[in-house]
């Protein structure tokens, strides 16, 4: 596969920025059966917003920041990039980018910076790349892996408005707005996170860029396509994401309240309740580890964003 790749070239990431990702659409159930494996829309919840998160009060941060988003979602730019990153994410496919799509950015002139915190096994808004190398906190490797993605091409783009360098880290996604919060300067989160009222009360969002459904990764035989189909089952979930803290509420003592509004401005309350003894919240760092556990047999499934674990499953 061709691999055009987020490879900014230097310590501070503050060259030339390279990229590749991906992104997948569509309702039902999709994904490789070949692999044995489907992705299925959870039917029973509604779809989920993801924006930027930017510290409380930086208003240059988050005026920049929506400037790139609201000219890209206008123009069709955003699907773009969604839909290139998904064939330099899928290793079945050879990326081609459209004729006019910015892929580079030359940063290398600024001296201020732009921190981006991300974690980077989220395709198609953050996923490693073999052809270049990031800068995380000392945590690994320098030269293992580059990061691709929508994110950071909004995040480059954020920045050269902004007149920075762009610093990615890549931490712990149930970790990121913390270090948000604890760093001196200009910093943003961009990790396919979505926004919502106990988020609100630590960061600031962005405009929307991006809505995203919850699905259910399973073996192809087995149905599953609800929330509430998962009931006596070991979930697999990435720590921290809104897949974790949707099923650790449906397994707890009130369950999940949802609320779906309708076209006519009514809205659709009910309760997923996840009552089984059995019902299990299995917790991972990352999906890749969560999948390599569902292969196992430790977990009955996943429960993830849908675009992300499409091209899980394809990239078997």
């Amino acid at each position: 596969m061709k691999k055009i790749t987020l490879a900014c070239m230097g310590t501070l990431l503050s060259a030339v920025c390279l990229l590749g990702a991906a992104a997948c659409g569509g309702n039902g159930t999709n994904g490789n059966t070949d692999s044995g494996y489907v992705v299925n829309d959870a039917t029973d919840l509604p779809h989920e917003d993801f924006g930027i998160a930017v510290k409380k009060g930086d208003a240059d941060t988050l005026a920049a920041v929506n400037e790139v988003i609201d000219a890209w979602t206008k123009d069709g730019t955003m699907d773009k990039y969604l839909e290139y990153y998904q064939d330099v994410a899928d290793a079945t496919k050879e990326a081609v980018a459209p004729e006019g799509l910015k892929i580079t950015w030359d940063l290398s002139g600024y001296t201020e910076t732009l921190d981006m915190f991300t974690e980077s096994t989220f395709p198609p808004f953050e996923f490693s790349d073999k052809d270049g190398y990031t800068v995380s906190d000392g945590s690994r490797d320098e030269s293992v892996l580059a990061i691709s993605g929508v994110d950071v091409a909004i995040a480059c783009e954020t920045a050269e408005k902004l007149h920075c360098k762009l610093v990615i880290h890549d931490v712990a996604f149930n970790a990121a707005i913390s270090h948000l919060n604890s760093t001196e300067g200009k910093a943003i989160v961009a990790a396919g996170m979505s926004i919502t009222d106990e988020r609100k009360k630590e960061v600031d969002f962005s405009n929307i860029y991006h809505s995203s459904t919850l699905a259910i990764v399973c073996a192809k035989d087995a149905g599953y396509t609800t929330l509430k189909s998962l009931d006596g089952l070991k979930i697999g979930v990435q720590e921290g994401t809104s897949g974790d803290i949707i099923a650790a509420k449906a397994v707890g003592n009130s369950g999940y309240d949802v609320e779906i509004a309708n076209d006519d401005d009514t809205v659709d309350s009910y309760n997923i309740k996840l009552s089984s003894p059995q019902s299990e919240v299995v917790s991972y760092q990352t999906y890749t580890a969560a999948f390599a556990a569902l292969q196992a047999g430790k977990i009955d499934v996943i429960f993830m964003d849908k675009v992300p674990a499409l091209l899980l499953v394809t990239n078997i």
